[in-house]
């Protein structure tokens, strides 16, 4: 059988502003209007798991679960911005929430289409992706779970791209794998990663700064290639 292992955010679908996005509408939602988007952007450049990709999640986490420890780290940061303890506990409780909005949510205008075709050339898809733990129920929400016979969050798995234990839990689990091709828009998580579990890896999205042999800017065009 032939397989595509997809990336999701900034390859599939993607989040307005992300984490930044989220904190800061918090902030305004509890009257914070003094803050800006800039004010809270530098703060989450790093703490995520996958700022720590050698790591397991075991030594990450330390015995916390996924958001217990992920809300901890952003009420430290709300701290850190000024925010009185009590308020920023409570911001950091309803982050997950607010993070999780479907509308918030989007496909890219290209994604069901190449989806549609990469089946109908007989692929089997999965997802592959450094994601919360409820990255299943985003697929669900966005309506394209039909397309994917597996999907893989590294919240579950317990390693985040590149390291490659994370590819090698989805390869234990194909059947008679033919041909395995990684597919995502980040160069040292999907094309690296894949590469060093010997998995062949197409780029997508964006600027190709590496210069990487197999990309593309759209999945348009990559639905033409496979």
């Amino acid at each position: 059988m032939k397989y595509l292992l997809w990336d999701f955010d900034n390859t599939l679908a993607y989040r307005d502003g992300m984490w930044s996005s989220t904190i800061h509408n918090l902030l305004l939602d509890y009257g914070y209007t003094n803050f800006k988007l800039e004010d809270v952007r530098p703060y989450l450049k790093t703490g995520f798991p996958w700022n720590f990709p050698e790591l397991s999640h075991e030594e990450f986490f330390n015995g916390k679960q996924w958001w217990e420890h992920m809300s901890s780290h952003f009420c430290n940061i709300l701290r850190e911005i000024g925010i009185e303890a009590d308020v920023a506990k409570s911001i950091s409780d309803n982050i997950r929430e607010k993070y999780l909005t479907p509308d918030k949510w989007y496909l890219y205008d290209d994604t069901i289409s190449c989806l549609k075709i990469s089946l109908e050339r007989g692929y089997s898809n999965i997802v592959i992706s450094n994601h919360v733990p409820e990255l299943q129920e985003l697929i669900n929400a966005l309506g394209i779970s039909d397309y994917f016979i597996k999907v893989y969050s590294s919240a579950h798995v317990g390693f985040e791209k590149p390291n490659k234990k994370i590819y090698e839990t989805a390869i234990m689990s194909l059947e008679d794998p033919e041909s395995i091709t990684m597919i995502g828009d980040n160069y040292f998580a999907d094309v690296q990663g894949a590469k060093k579990a010997g998995i062949d890896a197409i780029l997508v999205r964006k600027p190709n700064d590496y210069n990487y042999d197999k990309y593309f800017t759209t999945l348009k065009e990559l639905a033409d290639f496979i």
